[in-house]
């Protein structure tokens, strides 16, 4: 079944996308105020707070454009690594039969997740198996494009608050004349992505407590490309771009193989569309020890573990 996000997690990421709003008033000296109530000096005076809106009510309350976007990456993800980066199933075979394990028993929980939050949950949402691993492939393309261009717009549209923020930032450090160049030249067709250059290695969903028909879909694409980058410095006063530098220097090639998030939010029952959530690193023998993973555990004590 799906799971629920945590409330603290989902309550600070509201927080700090809602500004706070202060409103003047006119004060007076807290013990005139007592003695002209007819309250002694030193006795006990209890003060209601006053009622705090429910996080169903501020949700409604802000923009759309002001909903989060970042609730961080869904605990208890299990990313598989590549065959050759696992243990040796001779000389860690604990350790490998846990990996497996794990890859097994979450593989089952995610697949029963999504169904129960397209069909039960949410009725009517897209279960999306086919199409899940092309729109990774787009946005990855899209993105890296996006960035190359410095395409600040594209970046804000297809990429979460966090991740669109960075890249921005990055764009903005380089040198005014300075161009960058990148290009997929070709996926790596594997037996690790079913030789088609990419593999989904994680697909969950979840609801969010007290928002009706309000969740999050996290999928995560194994992407094994050749790609090429480099820079240039671009023509300046009035130079053709023979006369100039505006040639791609350094320009290299290289393997890369990517852990890709996109995800998919739902707030009251309105999608806002797959975006790039970031990068991610695979699940190695060292995060075993994490309570999320760790056996014998229930759900309590390893969300207890966690505070």
């Amino acid at each position: 079944m799906a799971s629920s996000l945590s409330k603290a997690s989902l309550f600070s990421a509201i927080r700090a996308s809602h500004t706070s709003f202060a409103t003047s008033c006119q004060t007076r000296s807290f013990s005139q105020s007592l003695q002209r109530s007819g309250v002694r000096m030193g006795e006990h005076v209890s003060i209601k707070p006053p009622a705090q809106p429910s996080t169903r009510t501020r949700t409604r309350a802000m923009a759309r454009s002001e909903l989060p976007q970042d609730l961080g990456l869904l605990p208890g993800t299990y990313i598989r690594q590549l065959w050759r980066d696992m243990p040796s199933i001779f000389r860690q075979r604990e350790e490998r039969f846990r990996l497996e394990w794990l890859w097994l028993k979450t593989a089952f929980q995610n697949f029963a997740g999504v169904i129960a939050y397209c069909r039960y949950f949410n009725k009517g949402l897209p279960l999306e198996f086919k199409e899940r691993r092309q729109i990774a492939m787009d946005f990855h393309r899209r993105m890296y494009t996006a960035f190359a261009a410095g395409d600040t717009n594209t970046i804000s549209k297809i990429c979460c608050t966090g991740l669109a923020n960075e890249l921005k930032t990055r764009i903005a450090a380089r040198p005014k004349n300075e161009k960058v160049t990148w290009s997929l030249d070709t996926y790596n067709r594997d037996a690790s992505t079913f030789w088609t250059g990419a593999r989904v290695v994680s697909d969950r969903a979840t609801t969010i407590p007290e928002i009706p028909d309000s969740g999050v879909r996290q999928v995560i694409v194994r992407i094994t490309s050749k790609q090429s980058t480099g820079k240039y410095t671009a023509p300046v006063n009035g130079k053709a771009a023979e006369d100039s530098t505006a040639v791609a220097e350094n320009v290299k090639q290289r393997d890369c193989t990517e852990y890709i998030v996109i995800q998919k939010l739902r707030w009251s029952g309105e999608d806002t569309g797959w975006r790039v959530w970031g990068t991610a690193t695979p699940t190695t023998v060292d995060d075993l020890s994490n309570p999320l993973f760790a056996p014998g555990l229930t759900m309590s004590e390893r969300l207890e573990a966690l505070k």
